[in-house]
């Protein structure tokens, strides 16, 4: 039998093909001494297919806590208690973040925002905000993250120059429901094929342990796949006693 990782390398950094679900179950069943091999062969995939380099990015929060929807992972949600609270940014205060974050050498600025989806009040901010970064901050890519769009809205974000849109998938279909229940993953999926089939870059990616199977954790790695992202954010949560996320209330 051909050891999972010979087969990894030959289709992976060889033929660039992904794995597939069943070859992605052996690969999350290798024994621990297996590990140090796997991790040099994904170094090895990292460097082949995306370079050496690292791109540097700056996030900044236009609104932050207060989000209505119950995602059990974050602490901005407005149903749970947190010491987080709403706030917000003028364009003036993004001009002047997104133009400390090209003085590091960035090259990508992100306006993120706690909510569902963004109102006419919040695109047209967003609007206002890309079209003055621009005018006044050079070598720099403005990014978004305010949630689930409309066709309409995402016609919206490309005029208005957005680089790369990111809205995660956070976890496998069949588990989603068990940590997210005021909105869908059909939706959430919806809008990352609306980005991508506007031309815009696809930024998604997910949580790792929130209490899925390792088979739910294949799932999640091929649905990821299928909507061929530009970049993958990845957390991995510690769901073990005694750690900040053990008691992770999941419905």
């Amino acid at each position: 039998m051909t050891d999972i990782l010979t087969t990894a390398r030959a289709r992976v950094l060889d033929e660039g093909r992904g794995l597939d679900y069943e070859d992605l179950i052996k690969v999350l069943d290798l024994p621990d001494d297996q590990i140090p091999d796997l991790l040099a062969l994904a170094h090895e995939v990292r460097v082949k297919w995306c370079g050496e380099e690292v791109e540097m990015e700056g996030i900044v929060s236009l609104k932050t806590g207060g989000c209505p929807e119950d995602c059990h992972f974050c602490s901005q949600s407005g149903l749970f208690q947190s010491p987080v609270r709403s706030t917000k940014l003028d364009i003036a205060e993004l001009i002047e973040q997104a133009r400390q974050t090209a003085k590091t050498g960035a090259t990508e600025f992100c306006i993120v925002a706690a909510v569902k989806g963004p109102d006419e009040n919040l695109m047209v901010q967003l609007e206002n905000a890309i079209e003055e970064i621009y005018a006044n901050v050079e070598g720099i890519d403005v990014a978004v993250s305010v949630g689930t769009l409309t066709p309409e809205q995402v016609n919206r974000m490309k005029a208005a120059g957005v680089h790369r849109y990111n809205h995660n998938l956070e976890t496998a279909r069949s588990y989603f429901p068990k940590v997210v229940t005021t909105h869908t993953w059909e939706e959430r999926r919806e809008t990352m094929e609306l980005i991508k089939d506007a031309g815009i870059e696809v930024c998604c990616g997910g949580i790792v342990g929130m209490g899925e199977s390792p088979e739910q954790r294949a799932e999640f790695a091929v649905q990821l796949r299928e909507l061929d992202p530009h970049e993958v954010p990845l957390n991995f949560l510690d769901p073990r006693p005694g750690t900040p996320f053990a008691n992770m209330p999941v419905m």
